[in-house]
């Protein structure tokens, strides 16, 4: 039987691409129709900017679509139990069966979310660039010290949800391999007593 090492990382990311990512989605998009529909001595670089937050756009509903696509692999063993009592006269070829399906499936289900994530934290990234090159007062502006300042800010919390995520990456992988070789130690003890 296959399962995440943190147990609780399938809600957080069912989370983050069920209920942020549309939001982030409808934000840059937001964003995107008043930059578009500004004059171009509103922006200091109009065009990037649409870009940026277009691409912002498209990473985030990617993250949509591939989480929806990886949910579909992601069962327990209490499922297959659901559907297919172990100890049903007759079902246990199937039952064997489907419980070998639920590892190659959880290993689709990795695979899948693993990119998931990999667009929704690159889609934050686009996002508040998008918003930095938004915010960047453009030649002529009645107030560039506060749009600086607060394009400065966004910088600044762009970097680090670099970091952040970086750090994750870091953290997930080594808890995952420690917590495995816990697990795996573990049950070689139980086959040995």
């Amino acid at each position: 039987m296959q399962q995440p090492t943190t147990l609780g990382y399938v809600f957080s990311t069912r989370d983050a691409h069920t209920i942020a990512a549309p939001l982030l989605v409808a934000a840059a998009l937001s964003l995107a129709g008043v930059v578009a529909g500004a004059s171009d001595a509103t922006f200091r670089w109009p065009g990037p900017t649409l870009l940026l937050l277009v691409i912002t756009s498209l990473l985030l509903v990617a993250s949509i679509q591939l989480q929806y696509l990886a949910r579909q692999f992601l069962y327990s063993r209490a499922d297959i139990d659901d559907w297919y009592p172990p100890g049903l006269s007759g079902q246990k070829k199937r039952y064997q069966l489907l419980c070998k399906w639920q590892g190659d499936d959880y290993a689709t289900w990795k695979k899948f979310n693993d990119i998931s994530v990999m667009c929704f934290n690159v889609g934050t990234v686009f996002l508040g660039s998008g918003i930095f090159a938004a915010l960047l007062p453009a030649d002529g502006n009645k107030q560039p010290g506060w749009r600086l300042v607060a394009a400065c800010l966004v910088l600044a919390a762009s970097v680090a949800d670099v970091v952040w995520t970086l750090w994750l990456y870091r953290w997930n992988t080594v808890t995952s391999l420690e917590r495995g070789d816990e697990l795996a130690n573990l049950e070689e003890e139980e086959e040995t007593s």
